[in-house]
């Protein structure tokens, strides 16, 4: 498949999948507007009622397709998680509520199960969105792994890394580490965290770097990650 069509496809996959949680979240709407009447609620708090539960299913949603386009780490994406969870089985619960009985006619599991297909149908969305993402979010070039012998600069800046050599006078630089090393201590001093050098190496492994573990603390002295300093 060429690039045009590769990516053709990957915005008709992104513009279906919204467009059917969007369907979807109306349909939801609905099935929770008939449980909040049915309950006693009445002019703008019916109406206002089924945003309180879908609210968390959209938001969820929202924050986990951020937290993939970041590359947040996996315990930052919990609350993420659990909000959407959250939201899709209160959903599901009022959707399936609102089907009530009726004299001489019985609610079935069909029924049921038909209720509870809106919101399982937006959350489905979400996972086929999460996929496209994940499969086509640019990864660093993969290096074959060099011996390393870091100059530590006090700047975590990458433009003052030193290149690297093999102990026989050739320069291998491995820029591509080393930047990805600086750009992860800066999102995670943004975010207020401090960055482990364990945490530093599962991220880099994770953009698809290879390196032994005893280069590992001169990688970090070399971005200025010391274990007093926060990151």
């Amino acid at each position: 498949m060429n690039h045009r069509t590769r990516k053709g496809a990957l915005y008709a996959i992104a513009a279906i999948a919204m467009l059917a949680s969007a369907n979807a979240l109306a349909h939801s709407y609905a099935g929770l507007y008939g449980w909040a009447v049915h309950h006693r609620l009445t002019g703008w708090q019916a109406r206002s009622w089924p945003a309180e539960i879908d609210v968390f299913l959209a938001v969820g949603e929202l924050a986990l397709y951020v937290a993939y386009l970041d590359g947040w780490p996996a315990r930052q994406r919990i609350w993420p998680w659990t909000t959407a969870l959250t939201g899709l089985a209160v959903s599901i619960a009022g959707n399936i509520g609102h089907i009530q009985a009726t004299p001489g006619t019985p609610v079935s599991l069909a029924d049921r199960l038909t209720a509870a297909t809106s919101p399982l149908a937006a959350f489905a969305g979400l996972s086929v969105g999460l996929l496209v993402v994940k499969m086509t979010r640019p990864r660093p070039a993969r290096h074959p792994a060099a011996p390393l012998m870091l100059t530590p600069s006090p700047s975590p800046q990458v433009s003052d890394v030193q290149p690297m050599t093999d102990g026989r006078g050739d320069s291998r630089p491995d820029s591509y580490l080393l930047r990805d090393a600086n750009r992860i201590m800066q999102n995670a001093s943004a975010r207020g965290q401090r960055l482990s050098q364990r945490t530093l190496a599962r991220e880099l492994r994770g953009h698809g770097h290879h390196f032994p573990n005893d280069h590992l603390r001169q990688i970090a002295e070399t971005i200025g990650l010391t274990h007093g300093k926060a990151a």
